[in-house]
């Protein structure tokens, strides 16, 4: 129990539910394949990325402040909320973004320092959430 209480950094030792949003487009390839395409941005001049790294949410709200402002998307970023759990054996590849933004320390910086910013909420999963994972899928509401 003890490395699972070093992973997460909270006390219990375990998050029982966390949230991946994504786009109306996207969700039937993620039903069928996962979470596969997961990038942490590691510089911007030269482009260099870390691969295979899936970022999830501890914050269920459709109110996320990293989706505003993504430039010329033609779509919303947190339209789909998915419901993800990883299974006990598998959170070992899970870890807080506390843990991980030494691997991006020239984008770090920024991202937390932005208002729309809530990094004590953010995990990385390093690998694929299984389509399996998914238990609910759940579209923002149009109110």
């Amino acid at each position: 129990m003890l490395g699972i209480y070093f992973i997460w950094g909270i006390k219990g030792g375990e998050v029982s539910k966390c949230y991946h949003f994504t786009a109306k487009r996207f969700v039937e390839s993620i039903k069928r394949d996962g979470l596969t395409r997961g990038v942490m941005l590691k510089s911007i001049n030269p482009p260099s990325f870390l691969f295979n790294k899936q970022w999830l949410t501890k914050n269920p709200s459709f109110d996320q402040g990293w989706s505003i402002g993504t430039g010329k998307l033609p779509y919303k970023r947190n339209e789909v909320r998915m419901t993800i759990d990883i299974p006990l054996e598998e959170r070992i590849n899970l870890k807080p973004w506390s843990q991980m933004k030494f691997l991006v320390p020239l984008v770090a910086n920024d991202l937390e320092a932005s208002d729309l910013a809530d990094p004590e909420n953010w995990l990385i999963y390093q690998g694929t959430v299984k389509p399996e994972w998914i238990k609910e899928i759940k579209e923002q509401s149009r109110e």
